[in-house]
């Protein structure tokens, strides 16, 4: 009775409490949007001044004007949208911080501004946000006397609570453009009043590896909305990147090329040359032994001519690369090392990197190693490699002493082929561990398993255990951060539909276990995403919170992107994620288009491919005839949908995941005919090959007009076309002409 009675109170005491708790705080177009203006005039010249600061200098009062005057044009924009109000400068008015602030006010500001504004220093203090926010690019959103704050660790942490406190609203932005995002029939804005939130980046660099001037403005601007912040320099606005937070780099396997390139023409006057005396003299030393002068008797002498010594010896010859591939420096030459680490200075300082906050130092691409008796001392290519990011970063940190440079500077170095070995003896003292970060690229795994699944012995498991080796293994000779470089879009791939949920719900996490705190991948596409859309969109919420709820993201994803037919998208995509999730097995380098026009037998020389199903305990992936049937199956869904009458906007939207599925498709269905052909001619039908390369033909001519999405990535991951792509076209060619006699394919 006693317990009874006491329950009774207890209910009595909430349902007082719950009666006395304050509405939700209703939001409307009479609230004005308040952001400090520095020396600009109003927040909308602030929010296009971009052009007009030196993002390299320490003007904060000026950058943070601009990006948060952009983040108050954002929530201005999307707030009139969300309440169905045409574009008005008196809905949701932004206006400059001023001694009084309205008391209806969603206020924007950072940590470094609160001394500006006596009320936003209350605010920020009785928060404790200082103690709150302590990440870069952190932000907090909350209520103080009845007005919303947004505030941010600095600028784009107020651009990024900006953004979520739209998606609290109900905005998203599951793809570039405006057709790609999600803006919910809302008459009347709340906020809920008890609802305190404050948010930080897990993952610190979230992006794509790029090096080509190859984005545009929806792209960024996605990007941003989605807190992505990692892309490079040669994008040519770049001032509009750094409005939007986005940290900049550029590098890769070029830099021996660029600055010590073999055939390029020495620049100094050559003690043992004549012809060049108008020249500056030669600040390098002279080897005699190995000068062998103009071999070459045009005249010029090249770098390799005029200095072999400086390049790789294998097998007792001195031996250039070609490019990006062959032979690495010889990096025990303090000469060579010297004139490489003038060149990458003075990039970064005055050339086209001025603007790089980061430089991915990469040898040659699975690149041999000096053999001379000065190099193999140094130790394993590892040992080798961070050796030289070490000098590069003393070089670096000279220029900033001496104030060339006047921001810091990370390096990325690449864990991948022969340096997926950990260094075998401590790196050199006062190695940088904050600013060196050594870059994860698991370039040869199979995606139809996880990175860690041990089943997956002919790919994935070396790998794994190779990462494993850096962070766990001992001794652990470095002690600093890891960058995980993916591959979802790697050039032999070709831009096919490749879906990755399952991936990436599984690794992302998994990584940031590792300690790893930097991800991007290569051969972004930057336009017509079609169903891989949804790879990016969650790619980016986990980089933000590896916890993020993945099934309620996706959910939310089909609910909001394709109502009324979400159900039949939610089959399809997870049919295309099976028919395709096979890709390395399919695509990739050794294997199906290699052995095809290499004549190999067997076609199928892995446990993972198979041409009919089958099953193992290991290595069980997902065969070509697997492929084939959730294809079929894709696209009898597809077909099925586009009868129906539907929106505008959402027939659109199919219509571009139905030219992406059919170039997956056919590709696919190609395969297994010309595969199929290969086979009964090998088998002496010929009456089946007749027939299978006969079925191959409209799959081919559809590759073939299939110009548009193969356009949209990298110019490595590129192709003039799907049936370009597939890497067997001359093969197939040669086999129509030898096996249907007479015809002319197109």
């Amino acid at each position: 009775m006693v317990r009874s009675r006491a329950l009774a109170l207890l209910a009595a005491g909430l349902l007082v409490a719950l009666s006395c708790s304050p509405p939700p705080l209703a939001i409307d177009s009479g609230w004005q949007i308040i952001v400090d203006c520095a020396t600009f005039s109003s927040p909308q010249e602030a929010a296009q001044a971009e052009a007009q600061i030196d993002w390299s200098s320490n003007d904060l009062d000026r950058m943070n004007a601009c990006t948060e005057g952009f983040a108050a044009q954002e929530l201005h924009t999307y707030l009139g949208r969300l309440s169905g109000l045409e574009p008005s400068d008196s809905a949701f008015a932004v206006i400059c911080l001023a001694e009084n602030l309205p008391p209806h006010a969603i206020v924007l500001t950072d940590l470094s501004q609160p001394a500006n504004h006596p009320a936003v220093a209350a605010a920020i203090a009785e928060q404790r946000l200082q103690e709150s926010l302590t990440a870069a690019e952190s932000y907090a959103i909350f209520l103080h006397h009845g007005r919303l704050f947004i505030v941010g660790r600095d600028r784009v942490g107020t651009l990024y609570g900006v953004y979520h406190f739209l998606e609290t609203l109900g905005v998203h932005w599951y793809a570039p453009a405006a057709d790609g995002e999600h803006i919910p029939s809302r008459k009347q804005l709340v906020f809920p009043p008890r609802k305190k939130i404050i948010s930080a980046p897990q993952f610190i660099t979230r992006g794509f590896w790029a090096w080509e001037d190859r984005g545009n403005p929806d792209f960024y601007l996605w990007m941003a909305r989605n807190r992505l912040n990692y892309w490079t320099t040669a994008e040519p606005d770049r001032p509009f990147l750094r409005k939007l937070g986005m940290h900049l780099t550029y590098g890769g396997h070029e830099h021996f090329h660029r600055f010590l390139n073999p055939d390029g023409d020495y620049p100094y006057n050559h003690p043992l040359f004549r012809g060049d005396e108008r020249k500056p003299a030669d600040p390098y030393r002279i080897s005699a032994s190995e000068y062998r002068g103009d071999t070459n008797l045009d005249g010029h002498l090249t770098y390799f001519e005029a200095h072999p010594e400086w390049y790789g010896l294998i097998a007792g010859k001195r031996t250039p690369f070609e490019r990006e591939f062959g032979t690495n420096i010889c990096t025990s030459n303090s000469d060579a090392i010297d004139h490489l680490l003038k060149g990458l200075v003075a990039e970064l300082a005055e050339g086209e990197w001025r603007d790089a906050g980061s430089i991915n130092f990469w040898p040659i691409d699975g690149g041999k190693w000096c053999e001379c008796e000065n190099c193999t001392p140094l130790g394993n290519p590892t040992d080798r490699l961070l050796l030289l990011v070490h000098q590069l970063q003393e070089a670096i940190e000279a220029a900033r002493a001496n104030g060339r440079i006047k921001r810091p500077i990370g390096i990325v170095f690449p864990i991948y082929h022969e340096t997926l070995v950990p260094p075998s003896r401590p790196l050199p003292e006062g190695f940088d561990y904050h600013t060196c970060i050594g870059t994860y690229f698991p370039i040869l795994r199979c995606y139809v398993h996880s990175i860690d699944d041990t089943t997956c012995t002919e790919y994935n498991v070396p790998l794994w255990n190779a990462l494993l080796d850096w962070t766990q293994g001992e001794p652990r000779y470095y002690q600093g951060q890891f960058f995980v470089g993916e591959y979802y879009n790697v050039s032999k791939i070709k831009s096919l539909p490749v879906l990755y949920t399952r991936i990436l719900a599984h690794e992302i996490p998994l990584y940031f276990s590792q300690g790893v705190r930097h991800f991007h991948y290569m051969h972004v596409n930057t336009r017509l995403w079609g169903m891989k859309r949804l790879n990016n969109y969650l790619l980016a919420k986990l980089l933000w919170d590896p916890q993020a709820d993945v099934e309620r993201l996706t959910s939310a994803y089909f609910d909001d992107f394709y109502a009324p037919v979400a159900e039949e998208m939610r089959r399809l995509t997870a049919q295309l994620e099976t028919a395709l999730s096979n890709v390395r097995q399919v695509r990739d380098w050794q294997h199906l288009p290699d052995r095809i026009n290499q004549d190999l037998d067997p076609l199928f020389h892995r446990q993972h491919l198979q041409l009919e199903e089958t099953h193992s305990a290991m290595n069980d992936g997902v065969d070509l005839a697997e492929s084939v049937a959730a294809m079929h199956a894709c696209r009898e869904i597809m077909d099925s949908l586009l009868q129906k009458d539907l929106p505008p906007l959402l027939r659109d939207r199919l219509l571009e995941d139905d030219q992406n599925l059919r170039y997956g498709a056919n590709t696919v269905f190609f395969y297994d005919a010309v595969i199929r052909a290969i086979l009964a001619e090998r088998a002496g039908d010929l009456a089946s090959a007749r027939h299978q390369l006969e079925r191959s033909i409209p799959y081919a001519r559809a590759l073939r007009a299939e110009t548009a999405i193969v356009q949209t990535a990298s110019s490595h991951a590129n192709a003039a076309d799907g049936l370009a792509a597939t890497g067997i076209e001359e093969t197939y060619r040669k086999m129509i002409g030898r096996v249907l006699p007479g015809f002319v394919p197109e």
